[in-house]
């Protein structure tokens, strides 16, 4: 036993490093174990110190990892984004030239109705066309999915085919077909007329105009027709007005408005004007008891009644706003003091 001591402890003094000669001969006991105990208590110490240090080392290469690890990340996220953006920006450019040329196609195909519509007419002068087949005698029977311009002939006694203006959107979901007879968008035509205008039409079936109340009453003389109005303000929202029963009477009754029941998003404000006769400047016919001219009051032609609740005849004013009434008005949308920026009326045959 005393030799494996002897021999451990030979072996612990050469681990240690100990520079000096160790001789145990004759030692004592107890003083040999407890520097074998020093010893090996140094030789852990010393393992610890080594273990900590190397733990130090390999922290710090961890952390030197981890930044490198977090700094090229930053980089790949930073490159994904900006790549990101790129593909959206070039996405976005893609999609605004396909806008851009669908835009550019539908201006060409309306070109197109309009130069066919015009060639139309020429045809239209140059032969007799009263018994002809070849014109619709009204826009529902047109085969067409683009508004535009078109010749018809809805009676028989008008004696040539006279144009249009025939809309075949889906608005409100209401399908097309519909022919227009008045149409306000931008005040370039005075709409303060007298009863002689009203009775045959003015402007552009292009732009602003009015039909003609003689046309309106042969078209919805017989029949059943549905009147659809549309309106429109300055801040871009849109409404309808839609009544079944649609017509006018003849001028013998004073074009008297008849229409029947109200449907849609505008508000009714036209059965107020149900069977009331059209007044102009210079035929009032509005004989209700009441001394009021409401052609003059309102700078209008219209189907009054002392005076009213619409009145898209009105006089157009840009901005909108106006102080007396005397606007583009529809009662129940922005109220009378409140000029509207477009206004459209227009019918058709009841499906």
């Amino acid at each position: 036993m005393w030799l494996k001591c002897r021999a451990l402890f030979v072996i612990l003094c050469f681990i240690a490093g100990l520079n000096r000669k160790c001789v145990v001969a004759n030692a004592d006991m107890p003083s040999v174990m407890e520097a074998i105990i020093n010893a090996l208590i140094n030789f852990r110490r010393e393992m610890l110190d080594n273990l900590q240090l190397s733990l130090e080392f390999h922290t710090e290469q961890l952390e030197e990892i981890k930044y490198h690890m977090e700094h090229v990340i930053e980089e790949q996220e930073t490159r994904i984004t900006k790549r990101v953006q790129e593909l959206q920006e070039v996405t976005n450019h893609k999609l605004e030239q396909q806008q851009s040329e669908m835009l550019e196609l539908q201006k060409k195909v309306k070109m197109h109705s309009s130069e066919t519509s015009l060639q139309f007419n020429k045809f239209a002068n140059a032969f007799e066309l009263p018994n002809s087949k070849l014109v619709p005698a009204a826009c529902n029977e047109i085969k067409s999915y683009y508004t535009g311009t078109f010749y018809i002939r809805p009676y028989d006694s008008v004696e040539k085919p006279f144009m249009v203006l025939c809309d075949f959107e889906n608005h409100f979901n209401l399908g097309g077909g519909w022919t227009v007879f008045q149409r306000r968008i931008d005040g370039s035509v005075d709409f303060y007329q007298n009863w002689t205008m009203y009775k045959n039409g003015f402007g552009d079936v292009n732009g602003e105009h009015w039909l003609g109340l003689e046309k309106l009453h042969y078209m919805t003389e017989s029949g059943s027709h549905e009147l659809l109005v549309l309106l429109e303000d300055f801040e871009g929202n849109t409404t309808y007005a839609l009544y079944d029963n649609f017509k006018i009477a003849s001028e013998t009754e004073k074009y008297k408005l008849i229409v029947g029941n109200y449907s849609g998003t505008a508000g009714d404000s036209l059965t107020k004007h149900n069977r009331i006769k059209f007044s102009t400047y210079d035929q009032d016919n509005d004989l209700s008891g009441i001394n009021e001219d409401c052609t003059f009051s309102f700078k209008g032609a219209w189907w009054f009644y002392d005076c009213y609740c619409s009145n898209l005849n009105g006089k157009y004013y840009q901005a909108g706003e106006h102080v007396h009434g005397e606007g583009v008005d529809w009662l129940s949308f922005r109220g009378d003091k409140y000029s509207l920026k477009s206004a459209t009326m227009m019918f058709r045959r009841a499906h």
